[in-house]
């Protein structure tokens, strides 16, 4: 019966909307429902024939189905846009030489790690609005969360804030400005497992963690293309009469600039990294910048880092990254650079550090590719560590 059918899908309408609601928010965070379905089940009510009325209107009927149809897309908008599901899985297989020897592998997170998050944001009105996300790393090779044993649930992202004309100020633990800069500037981005510049900062350069705990963070709105972006963290607080008491506290400040085909940022860090028995400080400089030509694109990058430590003195290091991109086919040839010079107060340890990568990425849509790279990584002066990588992978946005 087409009416009843007609009834009984503008109740589903209603019930599906209450449903989406219900299973994306919290009651305390969302206003009450504000479709009200009742006239368009009336109007059906009405057209439909009865004993006394055996003709009724079929274009009565589909205008009251469309009007409800139409009713609920606000709503169901407005339900997704308050808060989203989002991620993305990459695994890579393939062989890893080092010293000791070589091994196959079968790895999570070859170009990104892999991660998945909840975030959005409320209208507070007159510009204002509230936002958050929490944000989880995972690894795709055994389903383990984190990005190792002992790695915070949601060590990518946990943070909650405001944001308005004045910028955006968040509060928890927060993705930090230097991480954006050196993974911004070079065409591997944020591979732990191929990117030159990532491993010698990450895995090399730099004390500390990509994101920062017990922190603030300040962004600007964006002026003429120029954006800063600051973070303090207040460490690991411990009170002020402990030893450790200013164990991890430091910030990020920078600026980041987008204007075109060109970009470019400024990155400067000062972390303490006391331990007991121990007293240590590190500063760091980092400057990026990329320029997209009609045929490749090119990246660069400078960093200075160094660390003063009561034990061993103090280390410095200096890296160089160049890199290209440039799209062939489907998809874009990767190739990149870095070379490090050591110096400390110990001539057993080599002076020099350089690593290269060439890869290619196999775009089979917007959210999905397939990769293949080849890594090298040496020490030198003398040659104390090597790592040599070819793998390929796929890695799928959601």
């Amino acid at each position: 019966d087409l009416c009843a059918a007609a009834i009984n899908l503008v109740r589903v309408l209603e019930q599906s909307l209450h449903g989406v609601i219900l299973l994306q928010h919290h009651p305390k965070i969302l206003p009450p429902l504000d479709r009200d379905f009742q006239p368009f089940i009336v109007i059906l009510q009405q057209e439909c024939p009865t004993k006394r009325k055996k003709m009724f209107s079929r274009n009565k009927i589909a205008k009251a189905v469309a009007l409800a149809l139409l009713a609920s897309v606000p709503s169901l908008a407005s339900a997704q846009s308050v808060i989203k599901l989002y991620g993305l899985i990459d695994a890579w297989g393939g062989q890893e030489k080092t010293i000791p020897g070589s091994k196959t592998v079968i790895e999570s997170g070859g170009m990104t790690t892999s991660f998945w998050g909840l975030g959005g944001e409320e209208d507070l009105g007159g510009g204002l609005k509230a936002v958050f996300a929490i944000e989880s790393f995972l690894r795709a090779d055994n389903g383990a969360s984190g990005r190792f044993n002992g790695d915070p649930f949601f060590a990518r992202s946990a943070y909650v804030g405001l944001g308005g004309g004045f910028g955006q100020v968040t509060l928890g633990r927060i993705t930090n400005p230097y991480f954006l800069s050196t993974l911004i500037f070079n065409p591997f981005a944020d591979s732990f497992a191929f990117s030159p510049m990532i491993l010698h900062t990450w895995f090399g350069n730099l004390n500390g963690d990509t994101g920062f705990s017990n922190s603030i963070r300040y962004q600007s709105p964006v002026m003429g293309g120029f954006k800063l972006d600051a973070v303090y963290t207040a460490g690991d607080e411990n009170p002020s009469n402990s030893p450790l008491s200013k164990r991890n506290k430091g910030y990020d400040i920078g600026g980041f600039y987008f204007g075109g085909p060109l970009a470019a940022s400024l990155v400067y860090r000062s972390l303490n990294l006391d331990n007991t028995g121990l007293t240590a400080d590190q500063t760091a400089l980092i400057g990026g910048v990329s320029y997209a030509f009609s045929a490749f694109k090119l990246f660069g990058q400078f960093q200075q880092t160094k660390l003063t430590q009561s034990t061993t003195g103090e280390t410095k290091q200096r890296t160089v990254q160049l890199g290209v991109s440039a799209p062939v086919g489907p998809g874009n040839i990767l190739a990149s650079v870095a070379s490090t010079k050591i110096t400390d107060n110990d001539v057993t340890t080599a002076d020099k550090r350089v690593a290269f990568a060439l890869g290619y990425d196999y775009d089979l849509s917007k959210r999905t590719d397939l990769y293949a790279v080849l890594m090298d990584d040496k020490y030198k002066n003398p040659e104390t560590a090597k790592t040599r990588r070819i793998g390929f992978g796929i890695r799928h946005r959601f």
